[in-house]
């Protein structure tokens, strides 16, 4: 069994381009992207009218204007730009970050002194009318970057700053009360998708446990100050919204920032003196999409293995692990694979078992491994394991293994450093780690070779979660200079780039599923597929079940395409009592969720022992077989939903918005998702406490032809109701759907009793 604290937060065939350099360029760390070229410019007078491409620009004394064929795109009040000068004070425990600002000068009255433009660039240079603002100027350039992406940079200069203080770059226009606005990653708003009244920092962190939860956040924070979460924290996040106008923008930047959606104002803030991003525009919500995918990455489809079934948890000694397999197998589960996140061994303190965070398989707590693992490939499962990018020194640990990871990067000098140049050691509740430093290009090939000798060759894996990423302390030291709260959300962006690249390396690209939580901008470049991370195992809206449904749709408006979560969560706290652990109908209705994601995946969780588990009973057990009978069924259509994936950005999760613009109604039932365009799923979303249920549930249709999976009842779109009882959730399909009619014979075919 795996303890861990309560409050523990982490747990344990396609076409690619040739091997990438992992380097990180501070000046630029998006390559493809290119400078204005301003070398044709001439000078313009104020309040000219000038085009790039589609775009029309004005720019007089209220402000910059940016509109694209009627659509508006930026429309700056005479502040549109400000520069404040300020002490950042930054707080970090555990991968959870406090960040406060005391402002000691702000400069929000900008004057220009010139404006000058080609046919291809805009540029703007001027300064500031503020008290003390006099030496501070700026430069604005604006150029196409693809038919429907405007580029900008911002760029201020004139101050000098001394250690503790930041330059913060504001742009600033003018929002309509009734606009919405969705993106900036995996965020797990408590109420509705829309950001609209909310201020946002953009840090890839711990995403904290309870999230605001009015009874468990308190409690965390009591034992760990911050790591409770609040509706703001997220493991992934990323600096890009769109507008239900069909605009948006993104950064390139890669240091802290801040989204601010106020009722007649938006306005972003930028950690840095200079400021990168374009302006992205549609005809549609998916067009926005897929152009700034062009931008991110879309992530290709996982291995034709994992359409088998699900992924099984079994952190547990080997034997006992392949009786709940064969077990499950009786019972009708159809397992693609086995994760066992212990394969490495299991290092014993004080609270409990935890995973051995040395890369090497662990031949003391699983002797028998390779066997093991060959017994279940000839049955047809593959095997996953676990890896993340810390390290614990493991000299006189009673496994003995046959490497000491640590060691090895401590003599290669492959870790980040502290202030003082010794290897900075990270707290994890009952042990210290040292964290890689992933700007060394010598310590990316030694972890590459890491995962291609130990888990690949040695271990055998089939794939692993790719776990943490979000916690390099912005006072850490790296060894290319990078200053590390630039480079802390690129952290798990190249995290992924590497373990994306070892699976390059070893030829098996296309056969190997990874799975990671943290992320930033480009992460979806190099992902495989992208977990929630860890969700409290209730039904809340914070941080629990009604929490990931939100994750997965407002991940998928920010471009995350492949995504999935938990089934039945990851955190309990049994000292708050009942309905804080896994009770059997969350697990059992999270399962009905999750058939209709990218990936079935169940976890243990961090208290084994207290949460309902797939092989709990027998009743848990056939309905979670009929549940992966149902998502083999649908591998076609979820297969088409990948190509999709890949070759336009469309998510598998998807907001009902995206296919009925029109419906203002789909934003109140935000708790219901397309899978794709033609299937609509309305979890269940509460337990049940009577001894009689009905299960009634209330379901909104958008107007369309629809018919019922279970009863073949077909309706028109407004409100329904329909009985969900367990194992029969309330699933819609596309009467008109060209693709249903095979996935109905699928379904059919593995026994799945629908309707006739």
């Amino acid at each position: 069994m795996i303890h861990v604290m309560f409050w523990l937060l982490g747990c344990t065939g396609n076409v690619e381009k040739p091997v990438e350099d992992l380097s990180f360029d501070t000046a630029n760390p998006y390559p493809d992207v290119t400078a204005c070229d301003d070398s044709s410019i001439v000078p313009v007078e104020l309040g000219t009218e000038m085009s790039i491409g589609e775009f029309e620009v004005v720019f007089d004394v209220a402000g910059l204007v940016i509109d694209h064929q009627g659509q508006k795109v930026f429309h700056g009040e005479p502040d549109w730009l400000s520069v404040t000068l300020a002490e950042r004070s930054v707080e970090e425990y555990q991968g959870s970050f406090s960040i406060d600002y005391v402002p000691e000068l702000d400069c929000s009255q900008p004057v220009v002194s010139s404006v000058s433009a080609s046919d291809e660039t805009i540029l703007i240079e001027g300064g500031f009318d503020d008290d003390g603002c006099e030496d501070l100027t700026y430069t604005v350039s604006l150029c196409q970057s693809t038919d429907d992406r405007l580029y900008f940079s911002a760029e201020t200069s004139g101050f000098d700053l001394d250690i503790h203080q930041e330059y913060r770059v504001g742009l600033h226009q003018a929002s309509d009360v009734e606009e919405k606005f969705f993106g900036l990653g995996e965020q797990f708003p408590h109420q509705q998708l829309n950001l609209k009244g909310r201020t946002i920092p953009v840090l890839s962190e711990e995403g904290g446990v309870g999230r605001g939860h009015p009874e468990v956040t308190p409690l965390i924070n009591q034992f760990s100050n911050g790591s409770g979460g609040d509706e703001n924290s997220t493991y992934f996040a990323m600096p890009f919204y769109m507008t239900d106008s069909y605009t948006g923008l993104f950064l390139h930047n890669t240091e802290l920032s801040e989204f601010s959606f106020l009722d007649e104002r938006t306005s972003v803030f930028i950690d840095s003196n200079r400021v990168e991003g374009e302006f992205v525009v549609g005809e549609s919500s998916l067009d926005v999409l897929t152009s700034f995918t062009e931008f991110s990455g879309r992530m290709p489809a996982p291995p034709t293995w994992t359409d088998n079934g699900a992924i099984v948890a079994l952190a547990r000694p080997l034997e006992e692990g392949r009786a709940y397999v064969d077990d499950l197998r009786t019972h009708d589960v159809e397992i693609a694979g086995v994760w066992n996140q212990t394969w490495s061994g299991v290092n014993r303190t004080f609270i409990g078992e935890q995973v051995l965070w040395n890369w090497v398989q662990g031949s003391y707590d699983h002797p028998d491994w390779n066997d093991w693992v060959a017994g279940l490939n000839d049955d047809g499962i593959e095997v996953l394991c676990y890896v993340n990018s810390m390290f614990l020194d493991v000299t006189g640990h009673e496994s003995n293994p046959s490497r000491n990871l640590y060691r090895e990067g401590v003599e290669g000098g492959y870790f980040v450093q502290d202030e003082s140049g010794q290897v900075l050691k990270l707290p994890v509740t009952a042990f210290e780690v040292a964290l890689l430093d992933l700007t060394n290009p010598d310590a990316q090939k030694w972890m590459r070779d890491v995962i291609k000798e130990e888990m690949i060759d040695n271990a055998g894996c089939s794939g692993w979660m790719v776990d943490f990423a979000e916690a390099l302390p912005f006072e850490a030291q790296l060894y290319d200079g990078t200053p590390a709260d630039v480079y802390h959300n690129q952290y798990p962006v190249d995290w992924m780039k590497l373990n994306r690249t070892a699976i390059r390396e070893a030829g098996l690209t296309g056969e190997i599923l990874t799975y990671n939580r943290a992320g930033f901008t480009q992460t979806p470049r190099h992902s495989l597929m992208v977990w929630e991370g860890d969700q409290l195992t209730t039904w809340d809206t914070y941080d629990g079940f009604q929490s990931a449904i939100r994750g997965l749709i407002n991940g998928g408006l920010s471009g995350i395409t492949l995504n999935h979560s938990d089934i039945g969560g990851y955190t309990s706290i049994m000292q708050l009592g009942d309905g804080y652990s896994r009770d059997k109908q969350l697990f059992m209705r999270w399962a009905e969720m999750s058939a209709f994601t990218s990936l079935m995946r169940t976890h243990e969780g961090n208290q084994p022992t207290a949460n309902v588990q797939v092989y709990s009973s027998n009743e848990v057990m056939s309905h979670f077989g009929r549940m992966t009978q149902l998502y083999t069924a649908l591998a076609p259509y979820r297969r088409m939903l990948f190509e999709e994936a890949e070759t336009l950005g469309y998510p598998v999760v998807r907001h009902m918005w995206l296919h009925y613009p029109n419906d203002e109604a789909v934003f109140d039932y935000e708790l219901q998702f397309l899978m794709g365009p033609d299937i609509l799923v309305a979890p269940h979303l509460e337990r049940c406490l009577v001894p009689m249920c009905t299960f009634e549930q209330d379901v909104y249709l958008p107007q369309d032809r629809w018919v019922h999976l279970w009863t073949g009842e077909e309706y028109s779109g407004g409100m329904v109701t329909v009985e969900a009882p367990v194992g029969y959730p309330a699933i819609f399909y596309r009467a008109n759907s060209a693709e249903m009619p095979n996935v109905l014979s699928r379904m059919r075919a593995q026994g799945v009793d629908i309707h006739p």
